[in-house]
């Protein structure tokens, strides 16, 4: 199983949480307990053979994703299932995903994707530059371990990118 480092310590975890304003919860039902168990099995079967669809995964055990706030206009919206749609192993660039919802505006697909609140289940890791080269993730393009990570998600998914 290959090993990844999402973020470099506890304090950045905790921005992250303030920034997407997701609220970490206190875990002492069953069930719960049991869906979380679910979901770090398929976040491992993803990791360890990388055709694995998150999203799709997530949501056949029930794991809703209210994307509402982030994804809130017909735009947005249209890029999203875009993007569901390239499934792991595949790429596309900002202008072939911006071409698929019949629109020219491929740095507006850009900006949808910078405010990903969910990275690895929303696989914005899946779009790259025209060029080949990897382009930005998370929202930023001069942090080394936000490429470091789009660019081992690749990987994982089989794929081998320019930069």
């Amino acid at each position: 199983m290959r090993k990844i480092d999402f973020f470099k310590d506890e304090s950045d975890i905790l921005k992250y949480l303030k920034n997407k304003k997701l609220k970490l919860a206190d875990i002492n039902d069953q069930k719960v307990i049991s869906i979380l168990l679910e979901m770090q099995n398929i976040i491992n079967a993803f990791l360890k053979d990388g055709k694995t669809d998150l999203f799709k995964s997530l949501k056949e055990i029930g794991i809703l994703f209210d994307l509402d706030n982030t994804f809130n206009t017909p735009f947005s919206e249209s890029v999203l299932k875009a993007l569901l749609k390239t499934k792991p192993g595949e790429i596309t660039t900002y202008s072939d995903l911006a071409k698929r919802i019949n629109s020219k505006a491929y740095r507006a697909v850009g900006g949808v994707l910078r405010n990903n609140p969910l990275p690895l289940v929303i696989p914005c890791h899946r779009v790259i530059k025209k060029d080949g080269t990897l382009g930005g993730f998370m929202g930023k393009m001069d942090e080394d371990w936000q490429t470091n990570l789009k660019r081992s998600l690749l990987k994982i998914e089989g794929n081998i990118v320019l930069d």
